[in-house]
């Protein structure tokens, strides 16, 4: 994979592109923080990552921009999506997953826009970048898995040039919604509690951050300039055994890194409550299932900081 060739780089020198070869790759079954393993991140990508929302998002891009930096770019999934219609652009993607970083390249590495990519292992607390080099950040489902946001929030306007736009995508995982031919109230609360749970467990993390992101924009010195809620998933048509099987590997997702007796009652009683509706439903039956998750993009830009005297 090449170097991309835009003005300032990572902190540590260019050479930090080909450090994720060199990293210890334990293979594709390690389960990250969101509680999937890489295989299992490209497969959710794929399900709900489409044209419509690349479009989204790159009518949130400036005309002009030379460098991207994604926060936790996980598998790259953003420079798939937005690079082939950015030729002009350079996409560096940071994560503290070497492993997923390393599959990252793997999946990158014969693409026509590969030496547009450089990617970095490092966190988003310290990011290893210079300051005011990038046009815009990217985040997508990241900033939910972050203990200390303040601190993160801090290294993106650190590295973002003036007027340079930050662009999160941050889900409200307590709004999930499951639909097999209609609403199933019960799953959909039983959900409800599972990321409660999770939540109160894994604070300050937060896995419901996605409404709160632009006050927290607000105070890390970022001025809003938009805020849009927007619905991840699709509807398909196959049997109440498929989808109620696809409803447990969400839960079971939700607690792989489970911290607190609460989250494995909390597991318990959704599958409880999955398995109920599948015996209502059928497991032979054929539907139309749905899984919602709502996420909100903000959009924020770097100015000046005001000094109060």
């Amino acid at each position: 994979m090449g170097h991309a060739s835009s003005g300032g780089g990572p902190r540590r020198g260019r050479s930090s592109a080909s450090g994720h070869r060199r990293a210890t790759t334990a293979g594709t079954s390690a389960r990250g923080l969101d509680g999937l393993t890489a295989e299992e991140l490209r497969a959710s990508r794929r399900g709900w990552w489409d044209d419509s929302l690349t479009e989204f998002l790159i009518r949130r891009i400036p005309a002009g921009t030379r460098a991207i930096l994604e926060v936790g770019c996980g598998l790259a999934t953003a420079a798939h999506a937005l690079l082939p219609t950015l030729p002009g652009t350079s996409y560096y993607g940071v994560d503290a997953d070497a492993s997923r970083l390393s599959r990252a390249a793997q999946l990158l590495a014969h693409t026509e826009y590969a030496d547009r990519v450089v990617l970095v292992r490092g966190r988003a607390e310290r990011l290893p970048w210079r300051d005011s080099t990038a046009d815009v950040a990217l985040s997508s489902m990241t900033l939910q898995h972050i203990e200390d946001l303040p601190a993160a929030l801090a290294e993106i306007r650190r590295i973002l040039r003036l007027d340079g736009r930050f662009v999160a995508m941050e889900p409200d995982n307590l709004a999930n919604l499951f639909y097999f031919d209609g609403l199933l109230p019960d799953v959909n609360a039983a959900f409800r509690a599972l990321f409660a749970a999770r939540r109160e467990a894994h604070r300050p993390a937060d896995c419901a951050v996605g409404p709160s992101v632009p006050r927290k924009l607000e105070a890390a010195g970022f001025s809003v300039l938009e805020c849009r809620p927007y619905l991840l998933g699709r509807m398909s048509r196959l049997t109440a055994g498929e989808f109620f099987e696809g409803a447990r590997r969400v839960a079971a997702t939700v607690s792989a890194s489970a911290r607190s007796p609460s989250e494995g009652s909390a597991l318990r009683q959704c599958n409880a409550a999955v398995d109920a509706a599948l015996a209502e439903v059928g497991s032979e039956t054929v539907g139309h299932g749905c899984h919602l998750v709502p996420v909100f993009v903000s959009v924020a830009q770097k100015g000046r900081l005001r000094v109060l005297s």
